[in-house]
């Protein structure tokens, strides 16, 4: 990498929002420790903050669009990382990006990967949460709790399409 690409990355990151980084840092964690590419096929992947806009068409589904290489079913995962509950609770999304999530629940099932606490490169509780259960923008840690996952551990088919 010459001097001149190293800078513009230096300074890209630089101008780029932190909870851009996080998010970002929190979706590769799920690709690599969840949704592993032993047991699961990226089929499509929503762009970072610094893609050009003239070199893509921004997209208004989930982060991932994923298919089980075990079923070969395919499905959607939406994924946020937050720092705490507060007061038993955690937004996850707007009104407008639950509306879009649950056309895209139309044509395949989208599940939201949350994780809690830690950093998003080693969050201390995960849960998979099937969208049909998130009626709201909020998610309360009473009604979630039985969706919790293993946080080191990938997700395999069987437990996927248990929730």
């Amino acid at each position: 990498m010459g001097i001149l690409s190293w800078l513009g990355k230096g300074i890209k990151s630089f101008f780029t929002p932190e909870s851009f980084k996080t998010g970002e840092k929190f979706e590769n964690y799920v690709r690599k420790k969840l949704f592993t590419d032993r047991y699961y096929e990226l089929l499509q992947r929503t762009y970072g903050y610094n893609v050009k806009t003239n070199n893509y068409v921004r997209s208004s589904n989930p982060d991932f669009k994923l298919r089980d290489r075990r079923t070969l079913k395919t499905f959607y995962a939406e994924v946020k990382f937050r720092k705490y509950f507060y007061q038993g609770k955690t937004s996850w999304c707007t009104e407008e990006q639950l509306r879009r999530y649950r056309h895209c629940n139309q044509e395949a099932p989208v599940f939201i990967i949350l994780g809690i606490g830690g950093v998003p490169q080693r969050p201390k509780l995960v849960f998979l949460v099937p969208l049909r259960v998130a009626n709201f923008t909020e998610l309360y840690i009473s009604e979630i709790e039985k969706y919790m996952i293993h946080p080191r551990r990938p997700i395999l088919s069987k437990t996927l399409w248990r929730r």
